[in-house]
Protein backbone atom coordinates (compact mmCIF):
# COMPACT_ATOMS: atom_id res chain seq x y z
CA UNK A 1 0.00 0.00 0.00
CA UNK A 2 3.18 2.65 0.99
CA UNK A 3 4.22 1.60 -2.59
CA UNK A 4 1.33 2.34 -4.65
CA UNK A 5 1.18 5.65 -2.98
CA UNK A 6 4.38 6.72 -3.34
CA UNK A 7 4.47 5.53 -6.93
CA UNK A 8 1.64 7.65 -7.83
CA UNK A 9 2.72 10.95 -5.92
CA UNK A 10 6.02 9.90 -8.33
CA UNK A 11 4.01 10.12 -11.44
CA UNK A 12 2.56 13.03 -10.73
CA UNK A 13 5.84 14.81 -9.82
CA UNK A 14 7.10 14.21 -12.73
CA UNK A 15 3.96 15.03 -14.79
CA UNK A 16 4.14 18.25 -13.30
CA UNK A 17 8.06 18.65 -14.09
CA UNK A 18 7.40 17.81 -17.51
CA UNK A 19 4.44 20.20 -17.90
CA UNK A 20 7.06 22.65 -16.70
CA UNK A 21 9.61 21.80 -18.74
CA UNK A 22 7.51 21.59 -22.15
CA UNK A 23 6.05 25.44 -21.44
CA UNK A 24 9.46 27.06 -20.55
CA UNK A 25 10.96 26.35 -23.49
CA UNK A 26 13.68 28.56 -25.94
CA UNK A 27 11.25 29.70 -28.36
CA UNK A 28 8.27 30.19 -25.84
CA UNK A 29 10.84 32.32 -24.33
CA UNK A 30 11.52 34.33 -26.83
CA UNK A 31 7.87 34.76 -27.85
CA UNK A 32 7.11 36.23 -24.36
CA UNK A 33 9.95 38.74 -24.40
CA UNK A 34 8.70 39.92 -28.02
CA UNK A 35 5.56 40.00 -26.73
CA UNK A 36 6.66 41.93 -23.19
CA UNK A 37 8.36 44.47 -25.74
CA UNK A 38 6.21 45.19 -28.50
CA UNK A 39 3.02 45.29 -26.41
CA UNK A 40 4.22 48.76 -24.54
CA UNK A 41 5.46 50.21 -28.26
CA UNK A 42 1.83 49.19 -29.84
CA UNK A 43 0.16 51.02 -27.34
CA UNK A 44 2.10 54.44 -27.44
CA UNK A 45 1.86 54.20 -31.05
CA UNK A 46 -1.91 53.98 -30.86
CA UNK A 47 -2.16 56.53 -28.25
CA UNK A 48 0.08 59.12 -29.80
CA UNK A 49 -2.63 58.66 -32.72
CA UNK A 50 -5.57 58.98 -30.76
CA UNK A 51 -4.52 61.60 -28.39
CA UNK A 52 -4.53 64.86 -30.76
CA UNK A 53 -7.96 63.89 -31.89
CA UNK A 54 -9.15 64.60 -28.37
CA UNK A 55 -7.19 67.40 -27.81
CA UNK A 56 -7.56 68.88 -31.06
CA UNK A 57 -11.58 68.72 -31.04
CA UNK A 58 -11.75 69.93 -26.95
CA UNK A 59 -9.90 72.79 -27.32
CA UNK A 60 -11.87 73.74 -30.69
CA UNK A 61 -14.45 74.00 -28.36
CA UNK A 62 -13.36 75.89 -25.95
CA UNK A 63 -11.41 78.23 -28.60
CA UNK A 64 -14.23 78.92 -30.36
CA UNK A 65 -16.93 79.44 -27.47
CA UNK A 66 -17.81 83.17 -26.50
CA UNK A 67 -18.42 84.76 -23.26
CA UNK A 68 -19.43 87.98 -22.02
CA UNK A 69 -16.80 89.04 -18.84
CA UNK A 70 -16.65 92.74 -17.59
CA UNK A 71 -13.46 94.06 -17.81
CA UNK A 72 -12.83 95.14 -14.31
CA UNK A 73 -9.80 98.23 -15.10
CA UNK A 74 -12.09 100.10 -17.91
CA UNK A 75 -14.42 102.27 -15.29
CA UNK A 76 -15.37 104.55 -17.58
CA UNK A 77 -18.45 104.53 -19.95
CA UNK A 78 -16.80 106.17 -23.02
CA UNK A 79 -13.25 104.49 -22.65
CA UNK A 80 -15.67 101.66 -22.35
CA UNK A 81 -17.39 102.33 -25.67
CA UNK A 82 -14.30 103.84 -27.29
CA UNK A 83 -12.56 99.92 -27.27
CA UNK A 84 -15.98 98.37 -28.89
CA UNK A 85 -17.40 97.24 -25.48
CA UNK A 86 -20.63 97.53 -24.06
CA UNK A 87 -21.21 99.74 -21.07
CA UNK A 88 -24.12 98.46 -18.76
CA UNK A 89 -24.98 97.94 -15.38
CA UNK A 90 -22.08 100.70 -14.20
CA UNK A 91 -19.49 97.72 -15.89
CA UNK A 92 -17.72 97.56 -19.00
CA UNK A 93 -18.75 94.40 -20.48
CA UNK A 94 -16.42 92.42 -23.11
CA UNK A 95 -19.07 90.27 -25.33
CA UNK A 96 -16.36 88.44 -27.50
CA UNK A 97 -14.28 87.27 -24.63
CA UNK A 98 -12.14 84.42 -24.95
CA UNK A 99 -12.29 81.93 -22.35
CA UNK A 100 -8.46 80.66 -22.99
CA UNK A 101 -7.20 84.29 -22.60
Amino acid sequence: MLLSNSTTSLKSRQKNNKIGRVFWTHSNIVLLTGYLITLPICTLITLSFLLPLFTTSLFASIGTSKHSTSIPWIDDASECEYTGRNWRDRKCWDNQHNPMF
